[in-house]
């Protein structure tokens, strides 16, 4: 098991344990943690309607550990006291910068192996108006046909304390997660 898959970001690292958990004859488990939908991004990727994947993490500036120039980007941000952008664009370059804040993100690659972490979109916002919030929106797309496409949105608003890199309700979410590597059907399998 897997704890924070932003280390699956570093394609060396992916390589090692995936090798590492074939020769032991195991299987590598990434919990989800936050990532809502994760079964359905999951699915589509599989049967290859997945087209687009972006995830959005809102959370006040106290509740990042950023590295380097992400850093200068934040204490920018806090110096001009509003909501900012920090991030956006694909996901692989910011998991090195940001290891203790994107998790959920690199849960969303892992869902989607044919996005993975170059095709999955990230986006990190500091806003100094969600203080005891983490708000985590999910955006997927489906392959369309004549310009039209299925698409649906997810905003989980997760409560933290102040300056908390991780909300109250991840650590259940993280757990739960851990639990659902247990291969026995539940008494009444939903589809």
């Amino acid at each position: 098991q897997l704890g924070s898959p932003t280390a699956l970001a570093d394609p060396e690292t992916e390589r090692r344990l995936r090798a590492a958990a074939a020769r032991g004859g195991h299987t590598l488990y990434v919990p989800r943690g936050a990532l809502w939908g994760c079964e359905d991004i999951r699915r589509m990727d599989e049967a290859g309607t997945l087209a687009a994947l972006k995830v959005t993490m809102t959370k006040a500036p106290q509740s990042f550990r950023l590295e380097g120039w992400l850093q200068e980007r934040l204490a920018a941000a806090v110096a001009a006291g509003g909501r900012a952008v920090l991030y956006e664009g694909p996901l692989r370059p910011l998991c090195p910068l940001a290891p203790n804040n994107v998790n959920t993100m690199a849960a969303a690659a892992v869902a989607a192996p044919s996005l993975g972490f170059d095709g999955v979109r990230a986006r990190l916002v500091a806003d100094p108006g969600v203080p005891d919030w983490h708000v985590v929106e999910v955006e997927v797309t489906s392959a369309g046909e004549e310009g039209r496409a299925l698409s649906v949105t997810s905003t989980r608003r997760n409560p933290a304390a102040l300056g908390a890199v991780t909300g109250s309700a991840t650590r259940h979410a993280f757990w739960s997660s851990l639990r659902g590597g247990d291969t026995r059907p539940p008494p009444v399998p939903s589809c």
